[in-house]
């Protein structure tokens, strides 16, 4: 199990394991009224709630006992992706499917769409949060585009069949 911590500024730092929190315990950079958040469920419960994390007893004395540190004391333990980056939150995997969504109107739809699924998907995974865009707008396309294929031939085959395409003549 991971955990963000709740810093008083409102932030989460981490995610962190149970063994780098009980050695935050240990330096005094965690207490057990401090707020985390589960990484995968997101349920808040205070640190002394949560199974696994040594917590010294009420009362008891800390023998040499580490100054907590001035600041922030969470500095560094998790470095958040620059805002910018090309490669922040699968950004770069959500242009590539929207780039491949407007190419498939001009060329091969039927075959960029699928692949823009696939980057949409990638992107989602990162935590991009346009990536479901992205991504229905592609499924729509090239299921809209499978079936004007699929109507396509049906047309062609019915016309072959009955005798291919004729001019009417007014009678």
């Amino acid at each position: 199990m991971r955990y963000y911590v709740i810093g008083e500024d409102g932030q989460k730092y981490g995610p962190a394991d149970v063994a780098t929190l009980n050695s935050w315990i240990t330096e005094g950079r965690l207490l057990p009224t401090q707020q985390l958040e589960d990484e995968t469920s997101g349920l808040r419960l205070a640190a002394g709630a949560v199974q696994g994390l040594n917590f010294p007893l009420q009362g008891a004395a800390r023998v040499n006992a580490p100054t907590p540190p001035t600041g922030n004391p969470y500095e560094g333990a998790y470095t958040r992706p620059q805002m910018g980056s090309a490669s922040m939150y699968g950004q770069k995997e959500l242009t590539t499917s929207w780039v491949l969504f407007g190419i498939g109107f001009v060329c091969c739809g039927v075959i960029l769409w699928p692949i823009g699924i696939s980057y949409a998907i990638k992107a989602e995974q990162a935590g991009n949060p346009g990536a479901q865009a992205a991504k229905i707008a592609n499924i729509i396309m090239t299921v809209i585009g499978v079936l004007g294929i699929a109507f396509y031939i049906v047309a062609i085959v019915m016309a072959a069949s009955n005798g291919g395409f004729r001019a009417i003549s007014p009678r």
